[in-house]
């Protein structure tokens, strides 16, 4: 048999088993979901929705798997054309290598998250060199296994039953090593272990050796079937063929990688007359940590627009976001409502209000301001009433395609996503310049009349994807590291350098301001709903924690009634930044608590005067909130409740599905002295000199906790002293 004729066959035996395999799995995961696209909420998709997925997704396994086992077999037939010419044929010696590195592919598909773990953020290049090598080495891990199998008496002597049966029980051996081996921390220095794995590997050579024997004729009249022509039966694979190739045709024109509308174009807002106080624009930059900024102490130089922008406004030192990840915090941003009182509690819930609260949007609207907002994160979409107040709301950048449904539900998906780093999904056209061409399309036909304009960019946010030349200026040379300190320095690189690309981004959106004439008269807010831990407690990302790198966000005011040069050393927080923008913009008067008392709205209460009184301070309680998943099915992976006055701040651990608290490594409770441990490296929940601190805010957060339940949005009670936590203050001496 002609190699190009082995090489098709593979190839076309990859896709119909892809497509046939792969194809009847993702028709019963989406069959099985309530929706096809990521962060729907509403009416569950139709039947109709669901068989276009499903067919797009068969087309998907198909053509993939097809194309994959093209080039396994192309790369196959190289080392079976060189081999030296003996007994075996060369279809024998080509099937030797095909499944070898076929094995070998899908071994480092299984084995692909210790890539993941060690060198993780890794450039397209870099990925591609990194999947050869492992596949490559995997490839002569596998011979050699086989070749043992063969020195085994009484194994077969045809080469591919010694393949195959050496491939499975290798395979089969790895899964279990690693369970061994990784079963816990620590687990690959215990002598025992190791000498398991040992152990189950010469078990399994001898159990390959006995399975090839068993082989040998199944394997013989498959071939013979095969050089006939008689298997699979050509009516059968004429059929799937047909069916594969209809498939494709039928999904061809609902292919779209990309969710991004062809053209920009939005009408004028109607005008509601004459409106005293400035133009508000209010910037959310989603995952930014305060000290990732130059102008809060970050010695490389991110945000120098941001620098300017704060010198020549005024700079809040310490604010406190309300949640550690963006739907409760953004709720909270919009509505100045604590995360259990607007009810964006988890993923797929919605904006809900109390009655007779709203939100700032709303206010500004009633207040005569045309309203507009630009999200790019699909936790703040309009499907989830965060475009209440707004007369025109762009979440469009955020929509899901079926396309990417399907290619991350699909097996062939997520080989491809493991091997490239990529993850197909909504974030990577959401980047802050494509954000700014709607903005500017919706300036130019809105500009004249005044407005309150919300944009929310998101470019910080993982995955971390920063273009040239911001990638290349942030990059530094590490040497060779791994695991974590690979993830905390690369990824921190890339990390600085989406903020340094958001920071020219925002420098544009302000040029657009000015080019229309309408920048002198703007009041300018930049704040973030909460930012990222790069393992400074063990763990990278937001939603995990409560820790400052996660709940201290930048807040820059810029515009009228914001002095130049001033810095607020004392601390705020984001729920009260809805009242304080209302009073600044002149729209207070109505609604004040009593006279001479701040302006409040939702919950939150105006820290205006803190922009022109150099000795204002606040004795307020901060409370915090957490409830994090990471999933539909996975509310309250992350529970935890917060105090914070002054230096002082309490934390209360219900769940935390990386460190357990019922784990006596991990406590569950802290206090930190944040003015004497900034990094909250010391907690002092069992010092008994700070007894009267804790009990007060235990006290205070116990009350809150109440008042949230009564008057919020919740499924479950608060996480605030929960019978667990009660029980472990009482083992400290409380209560």
């Amino acid at each position: 048999m002609k190699p190009s004729s082995l090489v098709l066959r593979a190839s076309l035996g990859s896709a119909l088993a892809g497509f046939v395999l792969g194809g009847a799995q993702a028709a019963w995961g989406f069959l099985r979901r309530p929706y096809v696209l990521e962060f729907q909420a509403g009416e569950p998709a139709s039947l109709g929705e669901k068989a276009g997925a499903a067919v797009q997704a068969a087309a998907i396994e198909g053509l993939g798997w097809g194309a994959l086992g093209l080039l396994v077999a192309l790369a196959a037939a190289v080392p079976a054309a060189l081999s030296p010419r003996g007994a075996a044929s060369l279809a024998r010696r080509f099937s030797v290598s095909f499944l070898l590195l076929g094995a070998a592919l899908f071994g480092w598909l299984g084995m692909a998250w210790l890539a993941e773990e060690a060198l993780p953020f890794l450039a397209p290049g870099e990925a591609v060199l990194l999947d050869l090598a492992g596949i490559a080495f995997l490839f002569l891990g596998f011979a050699l296994f086989c070749r043992l199998v063969r020195f085994v008496p009484r194994s077969a002597a045809d080469p591919v039953a010694t393949t195959l049966a050496g491939v499975l029980f290798a395979g089969l051996w790895l899964w279990c090593a690693q369970e061994v081996i990784f079963e816990r921390s620590g687990g690959y220095r215990s002598p025992l272990r190791q000498a398991a794995v040992l152990g189950m590997a010469i078990a399994a050579v001898a159990l390959a050796a006995l399975l090839s024997r068993r082989l040998e004729r199944p394997l013989a009249r498959a071939a013979a079937r095969l050089e006939a022509g008689s298997f699979p039966p050509r009516p059968v694979l004429l059929s799937l063929l047909v069916l594969l190739a209809s498939s494709g045709v039928v999904s061809a024109p609902a292919f779209r990688l990309s969710a991004l509308p062809p053209s920009v174009d939005y009408p004028a807002l109607e005008s509601r007359g004459e409106v005293r106080g400035p133009n508000v624009v209010f910037v959310t930059v989603d995952t930014l940590r305060a000290d990732g900024l130059s102008c809060y102490g970050y010695p490389r130089p991110t945000s120098p627009f941001l620098d300017s922008l704060a010198a020549a406004g005024t700079r809040f030192a310490d604010p406190v976001s309300a949640a550690a990840w963006t739907k409760p915090a953004t709720g909270t941003i919009f509505t100045g409502l604590y995360p259990s009182r607007h009810g964006a509690l988890y993923h797929g819930s919605s904006l809900q209000l109390p009655e007779g609260e709203r939100t700032v949007a709303e206010a500004f609207r009633a207040a005569g301001y045309v309203t507009a907002g630009f999200v790019s994160n699909p936790n703040v979409k309009a499907v989830f009433a965060f475009d209440r107040g707004f007369d025109l709301f762009f979440d469009s950048p955020v929509e899901d395609t079926v396309t990417l449904a399907c290619i991350r539900e699909t097996w062939f998906g997520r080989a491809l996503m493991k091997l490239l780093r990529y993850q197909f999904n909504w974030n990577y056209e959401n980047d802050v310049r494509r954000m700014n061409q709607h903005v500017a399309g919706w300036l130019a036909k809105n500009a004249q009349e005044r407005f309150f304009l919300y944009v929310h960019y998101i470019d910080p946010h993982v995955p971390y994807d920063p273009p040239s030349p911001w990638r290349e200026e942030f990059a530094r040379d590490h040497g060779f590291v791994a695991f974590e300190e690979r993830k905390r320095l690369v990824g921190r690189d890339l990390y600085d350098a989406e903020v340094r690309y958001t920071d020219a981004g925002i420098g544009e959106l302000v040029a657009l301001l000015e080019d229309a004439g309408v920048w002198e008269n703007t009041l300018f807010v930049l704040t973030s709903d909460h930012g990222e831990e790069f393992f400074e407690h063990e763990v990278h990302g937001h939603g995990f924690s409560l820790f400052q790198p996660v709940v201290q966000v930048p807040l820059v005011l810029h515009g009228p009634g914001v002095p130049a040069g001033r810095v607020v050393e004392e601390p705020v927080q984001i729920l009260d930044l809805p009242a304080t923008l209302l009073e600044l913009a002149g729209l207070a008067a109505a609604g004040s608590a009593a006279e001479g008392e701040p302006f409040e709205f939702g919950d939150g209460r105006s820290f205006a005067a803190a922009l022109g009184d150099e000795g204002w301070r606040s004795d307020r309680v901060y409370y915090l909130e957490n409830e994090f998943g990471q999933g539909y099915s996975d509310h309250r992976a992350f529970v935890f409740s917060g105090a914070r006055q002054g230096r002082w701040k309490l934390v209360l651990t219900e769940q935390n599905a990386y460190f357990p608290p019922q784990n006596p490594d991990n406590a569950s409770e802290a206090l930190y002295d944040l003015e004497n441990d900034p990094k909250e490296e010391h907690n002092l929940i069992a010092d008994p000199a700070h007894r009267e601190v804790i009990e007060r805010l235990l006290a205070l957060l116990q009350e809150h906790g109440a008042f949230l339940f009564e008057t919020g949005f919740r499924d479950v009670e608060p996480a605030a002293l929960t019978p667990e936590i009660q029980a472990n203050l009482k083992a400290l001496g409380y209560f």
